[in-house]
């Protein structure tokens, strides 16, 4: 239906038109003979009435009433010097955006006019004024969509049968390429008489406009990812083949939701092309964003990557998916279920964190590119015991300069390139463990291996408890028992003893020994009346864990963890439920939990067969009170002569627990009094420390050599 049109030598050089629009010398052409065309139909009197289109006179409707209904503005008579005009053709070969909506949308010739009509006023605004006369009204500036049956239509029946490029499932306003919007001062304004106003994304393009839609920012990320190693190179190269020929959808189901962003960044470099990331918790029913975005992706050549997809995806995402020809991968953190509206031939792909080896080269490049410095040790170390992705290590480093800077005394720039070991891992801390914050307690860790009293063979259970955490890389990794155990690959650790004897302080020592945060959950938070809700409780806890790179302590554990019973009621059932669940639970976690109980013969046994380690803290004997009684009065303390250890630890059997709260009471009453920590003061908090216990304080024996047993008044 679009006929050539004549050019404007004026508007035009010899040489060639102007970089970027020579679609505009088309325009040009078409106008100029629609204005030709108007001459004849307004009269002459036309160009010289201010006052155009806010009434109608006379002639004017006696004019209208004898031109035939449905006769376009341009006649099939017009002719004008063949070649003239640029065809489609010619412009998509020279402008990419033209090029790309041509192909990208299969949009005709009529419909690429269309656009170029509604483009114009962005461009330049003597088109409103051209506009507005040849729709006979001032106040109509835009094209409408009669002005387009007008221009590019030659007879009544062309005009007619060319409304079917305005229908609400055409390209044009079913791919959103533009809208019709309504006259404002008419009530209920027909199609022909709407607006056609482009949408903000196809001008930014038409007119070469880079960047992210502004629409887009505040959910979407448009980045060019550095170089980075592709784990999988099958994935890789089933990528590679798909670019640009078929459709490929991927699913990275990725609980700790940082490792299916990583892969996809990791592609996007391989395939050297820009990763538009989308966070897609918000937008996942509004199919008119989708399909901004799914565009967006399309038009820059991007890997499209959506995060927080839920499973199963909603109509509105599958619809894009299965309109979208290009690679799109999606990340969330339940297994995938396929949608049974549309076949999307996604394929799951398990998304585990980088190994220590790719996390080390991690660190060391962002240690390079910020200028620290880090001894290699330090460097194996936050690689092995924090799984960070790529911007929380980037992150952490950064932390770990700033800290430098506060905590040194000498020139801050030269402390910044240097970070402790501790501020190095501090920082890494940082990144992790938010959420769990709100299902458990941080605690911490101040406490060391001097700090705590326990018999030789539990001490070495700790020792060894640690080490496995350090030379979990070497053995798990590259000695290749990762590959020979599906599940189980965690820690896993029961402190069982009577209360007071330090099994919170042996946490605390381990936590500090490796460098862990440690997280005591709060079982008032976890353990629920309601059938079901524990284990619900539970399911979060763990979650959240598996991402926080810490250690979870339970204390109390039996209260959570007790024997299977005979079935006698539904309570049984549930409760037994309830066991099976945490015992395939833990079995399942990737890190280190410790279990602390008062009653060990209260835990199933099929529990304790799949602990890694059992350590047994017992009833202090004399000897080990002693070093608690010492160990408990800090050295600062002002300490009195007549302080006699070896008498406390004789004559009254306590747990390190006890001791300690004898020891701070007694602080307290020598602040009151003279000011020194003496036997005084230390009796008498004994002897309130026996009476809150419920228990008679024995009398004082010197001469006593045998140890008295656990339960001996």
């Amino acid at each position: 239906m679009s006929k050539p049109m004549a050019t404007s030598a004026s508007a035009y050089p010899e040489d060639g038109e102007p970089s970027g629009l020579l679609a505009f010398r088309r325009l040009d052409e078409f106008l100029g003979r629609a204005i030709e065309s108007a001459r004849g139909r307004y009269g002459p009197e036309a160009s010289a009435d201010a006052f155009r289109g806010l009434y109608v006179s006379v002639e004017q409707a006696e004019r209208s009433m004898r031109r035939p209904p449905g006769e376009p503005l341009c006649t099939p008579g017009d002719s004008h010097p063949a070649g003239s005009d640029p065809g489609w053709e010619r412009i998509a070969a020279t402008e990419r955006g033209w090029s790309w909506l041509r192909t990208g949308y299969g949009l005709s010739d009529f419909e690429l006019d269309v656009v170029l009509l509604a483009l114009a006023p962005e461009v330049d605004p003597r088109y409103e004024r051209l506009y507005a006369y040849l729709q006979d009204d001032v106040n109509r500036r835009r094209p409408t969509v009669g002005l387009a049956l007008d221009l590019l239509t030659g007879t009544a029946r062309e005009r007619l049968a060319a409304r079917r490029y305005f229908g609400a499932e055409a390209p044009l306003l079913g791919r959103r390429v533009l809208s019709l919007v309504p006259d404002p001062r008419a009530e209920a304004a027909s199609v022909i008489g709407r607006f056609l106003v482009l949408d903000e994304q196809i001008v930014d393009v038409l007119l070469d406009q880079g960047g992210l839609d502004r629409r887009l920012t505040a959910f979407c990320e448009l980045v060019t990812p550095p170089p980075a190693p592709v784990e999988d190179e099958a994935l890789y190269r089933m990528v590679c083949d798909a670019w640009g020929r078929v459709p490929l959808r991927l699913y990275f189901q990725d609980p700790a939701g940082a490792a299916g962003r990583r892969t996809a960044q990791a592609l996007a470099a391989a395939l050297a092309v820009p990763l538009l990331a989308v966070d897609t918790e918000d937008i996942l029913h509004d199919d008119t964003v989708l399909e901004l975005v799914f565009r967006e992706a399309a038009l820059h050549g991007a890997l499209l990557h959506l995060d927080d997809v839920g499973s199963p995806c909603t109509l509105a995402l599958a619809d894009r998916l299965a309109a979208y020809d290009g690679v799109a991968t999606l990340a969330g953190s339940r297994p995938w279920v396929p949608t049974t509206r549309r076949p999307l031939g996604v394929l799951t792909v398990p998304s585990e964190p980088g190994d220590a080896t790719w996390r080390r080269t991690t660190w060391q490049q962002a240690f390079a590119a910020h200028g620290v410095e880090a001894a290699a040790a330090d460097v194996d170390a936050l690689a092995v015991r924090f799984r960070l992705g790529p911007s929380q290590i980037e992150e952490a480093v950064m932390t770990a300069r700033t800290a430098a800077r506060l905590h040194t005394e000498d020139d801050p720039e030269t402390a910044a390139r240097s970070p402790s070991r501790a501020e190095l891992f501090a920082a890494a801390r940082a990144q992790t463990g938010h959420e769990l914050t709100t299902l458990a307690r941080r605690v911490e860790p101040s406490r060391g291996w001097d700090d705590i009293v326990l018999p030789a063979e539990s001490l070495e259970l700790l020792h060894s408890l640690c080490e496995w955490i350090v030379h979990r890389r070497q053995v798990m990794e590259e000695w290749g028992f990762d590959r020979r155990m599906s599940q189980g690959k965690g820690i896993s650790a029961l402190f069982a003893g009577p209360p007071g004897t330090g099994k919170t302080m042996a946490a605390e020592v381990v936590a500090h020994d490796i460098g862990l945060d440690l997280f005591k959950v709060d079982l008032s938070t976890v353990v629920s009346k309601y059938i079901g809700e524990t284990e619900k409780n539970l399911e979060r806890v763990f979650t959240a864990a598996a991402d926080a790179d810490a250690i979870l302590f339970f204390d109390e554990a039996d209260a959570l963890f007790g024997k299977r019973s005979d079935v006698h009621d539904a309570h049984d059932r549930y409760a037994n439920i309830e066991v099976a669940y945490l015992l395939q639970r833990m079995e399942e976690y990737a890190g280190l939990a410790i279990l602390a109980t008062n009653m060990r013969q209260h835990l199933d046994d099929a529990f304790t067969r799949r602990l890694r380690f059992i350590v047994e803290f017992p009833f202090p004997d004399d000897a080990e009170r002693r070093r608690i009684w010492d160990v408990c009065i800090p050295p600062e303390a002002p300490r009195a002569p007549d302080v006699d250890v070896d008498r406390l630890a004789r004559d009254f059997r306590l747990s390190g627990g006890n001791i300690h709260n004898i020891v701070l009471h007694a602080a307290f009453l020598a602040a009151a009094g003279d000011g020194r920590i003496g036997m005084t003061e230390l009796l008498r908090a004994t002897r309130r420390e026996y009476l809150k216990m419920g228990r008679v304080e024995p009398m004082a024996d010197p001469d006593r050599q045998e140890p008295r047993r656990p339960g001996d008044e």
